[in-house]
């Protein structure tokens, strides 16, 4: 079951007018929202028990009574392990203030991200089994995401598990164009949205061949194309001055999938470490 704190994180960044208002307020005060009725809450948002009951059907509940439990129960399983707070950036923070706010910022999304993939375990387990049986991995993204991409490619390199990874979009179109049945996909895009992403994966649905999402917690076109989701928690903006975050909880991600790989297949995988590992000459002062 999706994380409601998460899935309103989501919501209000990536929504707007009264369901954004709503999911904000809700997101900002669980404890105290938890505890109205549903007349209460539209007082406190300034909105009406129809938008509060049209929000809890775009989360996947029927009536806000569902809503309202479902909430009080991750609240009593979770406690403040998932973040429902936020400190953005200000003109007048210190050098410390900031190395506070980012580590923070970075330190929950690993955790909130630890939450959604922790109850996934078949999901985990096929991405896996998909990446072990595949003649070889091509990875997908442009911007940040090119980043988690060729830390992939290294890491997989190091097994001898054939991958490719290319900077040019265009290249990355004519990779997806050229796959097979027999090879696996990952994309890599935060925001879900990336048109370029789609258009890949939209060919490589066209030659059958698997794709793994690493994508943000929510609906998007790049999660409802593929065929395994490994999501990440989302608490950064879709518009931003740049991925810090979100960079590192793919980051993670390819962390968490390169070593179940590696542990799947676990002497092989010593054998190659010590295979593929550079020497490096000792410093000399």
């Amino acid at each position: 079951m999706r994380s409601i704190l998460l899935s309103l994180a989501e919501l209000k960044h990536s929504a707007s007018g009264v369901p954004a208002q709503i999911a904000a307020y809700i997101y900002s005060n669980p404890d105290s929202a938890a505890d109205l009725n549903i007349r209460a809450l539209a007082n406190k948002t300034y909105t009406s028990p129809s938008s509060v009951i049209r929000l809890c059907r775009t989360l996947g509940f029927h009536g806000y009574k569902d809503f309202r439990h479902a909430l009080l129960l991750e609240i009593a399983s979770f406690g403040n392990q998932i973040s429902h707070s936020e400190r953005e950036l200000r003109p007048e923070d210190s050098i410390t203030s900031i190395i506070n706010t980012i580590t923070q910022k970075n330190v929950q999304v690993l955790l909130d991200s630890q939450h959604i993939l922790d109850p996934d375990v078949a999901g985990r387990e096929a991405c896996v089994n998909l990446l072990r049986s595949s003649r070889s991995i091509l990875l997908f993204g442009i911007g940040a995401s090119l980043c988690a991409a060729k830390d992939a490619y290294l890491k997989f390199l190091r097994l001898n598990k054939p991958c490719c990874v290319s900077e040019d979009w265009h290249a990355q179109l004519l990779q997806a164009r050229n796959a097979s049945s027999e090879d696996a996909a990952i994309i890599f895009s935060y925001s879900g949205q990336t048109q370029e992403m789609a258009a890949c994966m939209k060919a490589l649905r066209e030659n059958r061949t698997k794709c793994i999402a690493i994508t943000r917690f929510a609906d998007s076109q790049v999660s409802r194309l593929a065929d395994y989701k490994l999501y990440i928690a989302a608490n950064e903006a879709l518009f931003r001055s740049g991925a810090m975050s979100s960079r590192l909880a793919q980051l993670n991600v390819i962390d968490i999938l390169y070593t179940a790989f590696a542990n799947s297949e676990y002497e092989y995988s010593l054998r190659q470490f010590a295979h593929t590992h550079i020497q490096k000459p000792p410093y000399e002062l």
